[in-house]
């Protein structure tokens, strides 16, 4: 069973967070059980101008997701999309960080420094995160 921790935020803020994610991990991820999940909710654009963020932790099996907590409700949803979809790419080994601050993205190696609206695996999480989301108020919310 995936394990899903979130901290920070307002209680209904990790009501739909928890919903979210679960909801992703079946549709997206139905199969995979072995999961450690942390949406931390934070000002993470405060610091860094940046909605959200997507860490892969040692093991291959855990993950820090950031979403800043004072996203409108919608943003929200997309931004935790989007995480949600490099968490994906990190778990099938689609996106690897490799040493010399390089990524491997699927079979192609580019540097940590490539143009951020380039990069493949952000094509795929901003081609997605819209259509996820609508499909997320759909189907849960």
């Amino acid at each position: 069973m995936n394990e899903i921790a979130i901290v920070g935020g307002t209680q209904s803020q990790k009501s739909l967070v928890l919903k979210v994610v679960t909801w992703y991990l079946k549709k997206v991820l139905p199969r995979v059980r072995t999961l450690d999940i942390t949406v931390k909710l934070t000002r993470c654009m405060d610091k860094s101008n940046a909605m959200g963020y997507c860490l892969e932790l040692d093991d291959h099996k855990t993950f820090e997701i950031e979403v800043d907590k004072n996203l409108r409700l919608y943003d929200m949803v997309s931004t935790l999309c989007h995480e949600l979809t490099h968490l994906k790419q990190y778990y099938r080994k689609e996106m690897v960080h490799l040493d010399c601050g390089r990524i491997r993205w699927k079979k192609k190696v580019y540097k940590e420094t490539f143009e951020y609206d380039k990069q493949p695996w952000e094509k795929e999480a901003f081609k997605v995160e819209t259509q996820l989301a609508l499909d997320c108020f759909t189907e849960i919310l």
